[in-house]
């Protein structure tokens, strides 16, 4: 079984592990040992603090195992971004050029650099060990994320955004990049894509061009990656999809990948959970095998505390009935709150 709970300290080398399997091409978590403690901190900083209106929190998340306690997987959120820095993305878009002369009308694709996604909520990297890549396990990962948001939503904007992958090998090569990036940073893939997971994003808005890039002066090889997940990352976009998120013509700087977005509220999880008391029924007498039942993601906790697990369940007028054993992995009561959409 596994357990979602937020990061702690002692998670730092299980992070580590996780961000130097992942490889290149997620910004938002480097295989930087101080810039991960850095991560964790202000998660911990967020969940201590008292927010009345979203700002530059950060919430990061993991997802433990329980047969082992090994730390497997781990997501994140952020309140809002592009406070301290503007937060750039290519918004596709087409450039008219038309000669009434010539009886010409021509609609030319092309990248417009932008800070659109600046103040909106942001759903950040999702990394699962490769051995613990199944359904159960990609589905609590994710939508945990969406019951804390619906439990809080004081702490979000009205609209969230996810940057997926883009297409790259692993050795760093990204198509989009060397037709478009290095030549105006001068340096490959991999080290832009670590600068900007360890420091200041100054330099983005010093080196990138200011003005529309036409997507046909790219190399062919690059024009097709525009727009595409990353195939380790397919899985992960089925999953947003499904939620409700959808691809409005915006891009990442470094890699194209797709950015995709939606109104918070309209997201299934956040759309259809449910809140009640924790029914708990002791296992001699548990009916939780019966017709009725079915399997739930549950969360559990305030901030700290927050805990969510998958569980066979069944719902009732007065709340949730479920069996002790979740009520152990959630560390609740009868009585106790708690929150719970179907798997």
């Amino acid at each position: 079984m596994y357990i979602v709970r937020p990061a702690d300290f002692q998670d730092l080398p299980a992070l580590e592990r996780l961000a130097q399997q992942a490889g290149i091409g997620f910004t938002n978590f480097p295989a930087n040992r101080d810039r991960l403690n850095d991560k964790i901190a202000s998660s911990k900083r967020a969940l201590q603090t008292d927010v009345v209106n979203p700002g530059s929190e950060t919430y990061l998340f993991v997802l433990v195992d329980e047969s082992t306690g090994d730390v497997v997987g781990t997501s994140g959120l952020e309140g809002m971004v592009g406070i301290e820095t503007p937060f750039y993305s290519y918004r596709i878009d087409d450039v008219v050029h038309a000669s009434p002369q010539l009886q010409i009308h021509n609609r030319i694709p092309a990248l417009f650099l932008c800070h659109d996604y600046s103040g909106t909520s942001r759903m950040m990297a999702m990394i699962l060990d490769r051995h613990h890549q199944n359904p159960t396990a990609m589905s609590l990962l994710s939508r945990a994320r969406l019951l804390f948001i619906a439990k809080h939503p004081d702490r979000f904007t009205q609209k969230l955004f996810v940057e997926l992958r883009g297409d790259s090998d692993k050795r760093g090569y990204s198509p989009f990049w060397e037709s478009l990036g290095k030549h105006f940073f001068g340096m490959d893939f991999k080290k832009a894509d670590y600068l900007s997971g360890v420091s200041s994003k100054h330099f983005i808005a010093d080196l990138m061009p200011r003005y529309p890039i036409y997507v046909p002066t790219l190399s062919k090889e690059a024009q097709d990656v525009i727009g595409v997940v990353h195939e380790e990352s397919a899985k992960t976009s089925d999953l947003l999809l499904d939620e409700g998120f959808e691809f409005r013509g915006y891009v990442d700087i470094f890699d194209a990948g797709p950015t995709v977005e939606a109104r918070t509220r309209d997201l299934r999880t956040i759309r259809e959970h449910k809140s009640g008391k924790a029914l708990i029924t002791p296992m001699s007498e548990s009916n939780l095998k019966t017709e009725d039942a079915a399997t739930y993601l549950v969360a559990a906790g305030h901030l700290e505390d927050y805990r969510v697990t998958s569980a066979q369940a069944t719902a009732q007028v007065a709340g949730l009935s479920i069996d002790e054993q979740t009520q152990s992995r959630l560390s609740i009561s009868s009585g106790s709150r708690i929150q719970w959409t179907k798997l």
